[in-house]
């Protein structure tokens, strides 16, 4: 009972992240990893210019400091994200980056005895907002929401640290401006909206990417989507050696459903099908519907006998599975599968959906209700 509680309050304020929006997530990262080097690019020089200018005072050699860091930290974090590593740990990660380094910064600040350069500059909180804001591209509301509360946390933390300390005063005494509950509670609201305009965002973008990519009848894959998702994932296999195969599905005699049930039977059919299909794959696979009784799956990182021995499972599965029928009628559902593998059944996705395709139809000239990898 307590497991199943803890579950359930997981899944509440930790939900798991669709596949095809991780997918998407990791181009976002490899976008705000480039543009964080930008960015410390870009602050390095204002920093070196006031270095010069005022070699007396700390925000030079500390804004050069920090920019120096960024990059050196931003080079291995980038090459993670091209090589799709990290997954929502990158993410948690690189926020939790971003925005310390911006913490750090003022910390640096006020250890130094700039409390006004510090808890006044206008720069510090819009890189707050930036960090804030950009997890958008991460297509993960969970990752935005933290990236807002870790900002504000460590905003107070800093200030209620600088007040207990004294380090809000000037020589004169005089309290620093910005360091006041006021102010707090001002900078908190800008950047918690912030957070929460970022989190809208990214729930639009996620309902928009997800009508676009997903058939609306099994809620899988569409055709489109499966061939990019394909394509991305043979490169990978190509740069790491590693295995993937395709394999190209057909229910068998679904037209004879429709035609003695009629449609909304045969839909059915499909919705039960496509739930048994995605319950028995990896997280890190991909199912398709084609169109009509026609799937597709890609098996990540899978060898050819490996994903024969997947299909033979799930066939053997479906067979024991009956569906029930609006009418009352049940049916039994079986399906013909042809699988091909890179790198030895070709080097392209068009290549190996046309092996996986044939040997499909060999299989249904053979009495269908057959896994063939072969041929």
């Amino acid at each position: 009972m307590i497991a199943r509680l803890a579950r359930q309050v997981r899944r509440i304020l930790w939900p798991e992240q669709v596949p095809e929006l991780a997918d998407a997530g990791h181009a976002g990262e490899i976008v705000i990893a480039k543009g964080r080097l930008f960015v410390a690019a870009l602050l390095a020089l204002p920093g070196i210019i006031t270095w010069i200018r005022m070699p007396t005072t700390l925000q030079g050699p500390v804004g050069v400091a920090l920019a120096l860091v960024a990059t050196g930290v931003g080079f291995p974090i980038l090459r993670r994200a091209q090589r799709g590593e990290g997954g929502t740990g990158l993410g948690l990660s690189s926020i939790l980056l971003d925005v310390s380094l911006v913490t750090l910064y003022q910390l640096l600040l006020l250890l130094g005895g700039d409390a006004e350069s510090a808890l006044n500059s206008r720069i510090t909180f819009t890189l707050y907002a930036l960090a804030i804001t950009v997890s958008a591209l991460r297509y993960d509301g969970r990752l935005v929401r933290i990236a807002g509360l870790i900002a504000v946390a460590e905003y107070l933390g800093l200030i209620a640290w600088a007040n207990a300390t004294g380090h809000v005063f000037d020589p004169q005494g005089l309290r620093i401006l910005g360091s006041g509950l006021r102010s707090q509670m001002e900078y908190s609201i800008i950047l918690l909206t912030a957070t929460a305009l970022a989190a809208v965002i990214v729930d639009r973008a996620q309902v928009l990417r997800l009508s676009g990519i997903r058939d609306p009848l099994t809620m899988l894959a569409n055709r489109g989507y499966f061939h990019e998702r394909a394509h991305e994932e043979l490169v990978r296999s190509a740069r790491s050696g590693r295995p993937s195969a395709i394999v190209m599905i057909d229910i068998d005699y679904f037209k004879a459903v429709n035609d003695a049930h009629g449609h909304a039977a045969g839909d059915q059919v499909l919705r039960k099908f496509a739930t048994v299909l995605r319950s028995t794959m990896r997280a890190s696979d991909l199912v398709s519907r084609l169109g009509g009784e026609e799937f597709a799956v890609l098996l990540t990182e899978t060898s050819l006998d490996d994903a024969r021995i997947k299909l033979e499972s799930i066939r053997e599965t479906l067979r024991e599975t009956s569906v029930t029928l609006p009418s009352g009628a049940t049916v039994q559902i079986t399906f013909s599968a042809g699988i091909a593998a890179w790198p030895d059944d070709g080097p392209g996705i068009l290549k190996l959906l046309q092996v996986a395709d044939d040997r499909l139809l060999v299989g249904k000239r053979a009495g269908r209700d057959a896994v063939v990898s072969v041929g």
